[in-house]
């Protein structure tokens, strides 16, 4: 949602909700330690509280339960929002439009951003992806072949 919380609904409502609204969350971070979690500008507002296990990804099953599941495929933490009624089932497959009749998205244009005093690869990903560990993208498009030599005025191609 627009306020910052993050929520799963369906038409008659709300499922599952972090409670963060109004909190300024600006993004949602899956970090290395395990742990999903929700920033503002000043810090974390929510997380799942798994640092130190090995979770890999945050999937919304087909029962409306939202699981974090780990490397070795177990599930770390559950929203225990799972119904009976699997959410395939409640849309009619003629409902969905034909593939042909939905155009696909256009490619985002590149970007490109001018390195100020005190720039680093590692800054310019956190400020465009809000993940520093994408900064090797940046790197790669922008021809840089040491990531940790930029330069005041340098261009960077943002892809």
């Amino acid at each position: 949602m627009e306020d910052g919380n993050l929520v799963l609904s369906e038409p008659g409502g709300v499922v599952w909700a972090t409670n963060t609204h109004e909190k300024g969350v600006q993004r949602a971070v899956l970090q290395e330690d395990g742990n999903f979690v929700l920033y503002t500008g000043d810090g974390a507002v929510w997380a799942t509280d798994t640092h130190g296990k090995d979770a890999d990804r945050l999937v919304v099953q087909a029962d409306r339960n939202v699981v974090l599941y780990g490397k070795g495929g177990g599930p770390l933490r559950a929203s225990d929002t799972r119904t009976d009624t699997p959410i395939a089932a409640e849309e009619p497959a003629a409902a969905a439009p034909a593939a042909e009749e939905v155009p696909p998205p256009p490619a985002p244009e590149p970007r490109t951003y001018t390195v100020e005093p005190g720039d680093t690869l590692w800054a310019v990903a956190e400020r465009f992806y809000g993940d520093g560990n994408r900064y090797g993208e940046i790197a790669a498009v922008s021809g840089i072949d040491n990531p940790d030599a930029v330069n005041v005025g340098q261009v960077l191609t943002i892809p």
